[in-house]
């Protein structure tokens, strides 16, 4: 097969909107993978929150989580990389989205786990999606993170659509040494740069002994590009954001058309070698 990786990004892009993996795309992946190929989920989830979605995918290799900031073996459930938030940094993101006031609600993620302040609409509608469980704090996270003993992978940020294009711009200005861009409508992230999909996929292909030329990359949102640019084939599906459509080398279909299955027919198993 000309490419021998698929590095997909999940919400959005494998996953419908209706919260369901076809069967078109399962029957798919496994043909892929059983012709040799990886096929390797890249999200920004928590492991504990995927890896339900990775057995019902069958797979048993390995997952980028954390948006790059960690890469987990699925059989063994032990993290094999990590790159962590600085967490002088993780604090005075916190302590700014705090005095933003309520139309901003943040979480941070430290030990696999969901943190929030207090229990919203917004916290109920994030962690119901992304079917995890959350610990709320009942303290400022920015005190939290400070008092905490583990250090912070990263920041997420709940805002209606405007005020996540507000967020993203105003925090980029404020915190140019960080990575803020948005995952979703409705979601922001922040994280230290150089903490990416991109590099994760480049870790895991330098591990599997395959040349970055020789893979796929796909997603749909502004934390995909990293990884749409570093992969020899970037792909953005049909629903995403217009910037990520810009930075890839092919659109495909939408999630909800099945891209994925598209793409693995189109590129590599009827396209082999």
């Amino acid at each position: 097969m000309k490419y021998q990786a698929i590095f997909c990004d999940f919400d959005g892009t494998l996953y419908r909107e209706d919260h369901t993996i076809s069967q078109v795309n399962k029957r798919a992946i496994k043909e892929f993978v059983n012709a040799g190929g990886k096929f390797v989920i890249s999200t920004g989830r928590l492991f504990s929150a995927i890896y339900p979605k990775l057995e019902e995918l069958e797979l048993d290799g390995d997952v980028i989580v954390y948006q790059g900031g960690g890469i987990f073996d699925i059989k063994t459930k032990k993290q094999i990389f990590g790159k962590f938030f600085d967490r002088d940094d993780t604090i005075a993101v916190l302590e700014y989205i705090e005095s933003l006031g309520q139309d901003f609600t943040p979480i941070v993620y430290i030990d696999d786990t969901c943190h929030c302040q207090e229990f919203n609409e917004a916290v109920g509608t994030f962690v119901g999606i992304c079917a995890i469980g959350y610990n709320v704090t009942h303290k400022p996270l920015s005190q939290f993170v400070r008092e905490s003993e583990s250090l912070p992978v990263k920041v997420v940020v709940l805002a209606d659509d405007e005020n996540c294009k507000k967020f993203v711009k105003e925090g980029q200005e404020k915190f140019p040494h960080l990575a803020i861009m948005r995952s979703h409508q409705l979601v922001v992230e922040a994280i230290t740069k150089g903490i990416n999909k991109g590099e994760a996929i480049k870790w895991l292909c330098n591990k599997y002994g395959i040349d970055v030329s020789k893979a796929i990359a796909m997603g749909d949102s502004e934390n995909d590009i990293e990884m749409i640019k570093a992969a020899g084939l970037g792909i953005a599906v049909g629903n995403a954001m217009p910037n990520v459509k810009l930075a890839a080398d092919y659109v495909a279909d939408t999630n909800d058309n099945d891209a994925v299955a598209q793409v693995i027919y189109k590129f590599c198993l009827d396209g082999r070698d």
